[in-house]
C-alpha cells in the first residue's frame, strides 16, 4: 500500500483503498496485518502512519518481482535514448514506465545508465527502440510485460530526458531492480535511490 506523496498528512484506510484499488475492508485487512507486524500504527486522529523505513526494507526481502514476461534487446545507444523512445513511442492506453538504471538516475544521479529496464502494457517494436533481439546476457534494454501492475504507479512519477517527459516505475520498483541487475555501483545506486525515497 502506498502513501500518496502529495499529502502531507497520512490517509485512512478509505484513502488508502482508493488509491491502491481495493475495497475498503481488504484495506483494513491489510493495514491490521501490517500494525501487528509494527509496520503501521494507528494515530490518535484514526489515522494510519507507517514505518517507511521498516516498510521498505520488508518490501524489498519479501519481494518475488513482477512477474510476466521480458523482451532482450540490444542497443549500440545510450539507454537514455531507448528510454525516450519508449516514452515517445507510449499512445493511448498503453502505460509505459522505465526503470533501472535509467529511471534512478533521473531520480538521483550516481553514474552513466548501462542499461535499460522498460515496463509496458502492450509490446514496443524492437525497431522504435533502436534495438534488436539479443541473449539475456549479452542485452542491456529489457523490456517486461509484469504481471504485478503496482509497477505502475497510481500517481504519474515522471523524469525529463532532453526535454522529452518519461514515466518511471514505482520507486520501490526502481530499488528492486536495481538490486537484482547486480554488481557493487548498482547496491551503491539502490543506497542512494533509498536514502532519497525516505527524506521525501
Amino acid at each position: 500500500i502506498g502513501f500518496d506523496p502529495r499529502s502531507s498528512e497520512e490517509p485512512g484506510a478509505t484513502g488508502l483503498a482508493a488509491q491502491a484499488g481495493v475495497t475498503q475492508p481488504r484495506a483494513s485487512q491489510v493495514l491490521a496485518r501490517l500494525r501487528d507486524l509494527n509496520l503501521v500504527r494507528r494515530t490518535a486522529r484514526g489515522r494510519w502512519q507507517p514505518d517507511r523505513e521498516a516498510l521498505l526494507e520488508r518490501f524489498l526481502l519479501e519481494y518475488r518481482g513482477p512477474g510476466g514476461s521480458e523482451r532482450a534487446l540490444y542497443s549500440l545507444d545510450d539507454p537514455r535514448d531507448v528510454a525516450k523512445r519508449a516514452a515517445v513511442a507510449a499512445s493511448g492506453d498503453r502505460r509505459c514506465c522505465i526503470s533501472a538504471d535509467v529511471g534512478p538516475d533521473l531520480v538521483a544521479p550516481w553514474r552513466r545508465p548501462t542499461a535499460v529496464i522498460i515496463y509496458t502494457t502492450d509490446d514496443i517494436d524492437a525497431s522504435r527502440l533502436g534495438a534488436v533481439e539479443s541473449g539475456r546476457n549479452q542485452a542491456n534494454v529489457f523490456v517486461r510485460f509484469p504481471d504485478d501492475r503496482s509497477v505502475f504507479p497510481s500517481h504519474r512519477i515522471v523524469g525529463d530526458i532532453d526535454g522529452v517527459e518519461v514515466e518511471l516505475a514505482d520507486m520501490t520498483q526502481l530499488i528492486w531492480d536495481l538490486e537484482h541487475l547486480g554488481g557493487e555501483d548498482r547496491r551503491e545506486g539502490a543506497e542512494r535511490l533509498r536514502s532519497w525515497l525516505l527524506s521525501h
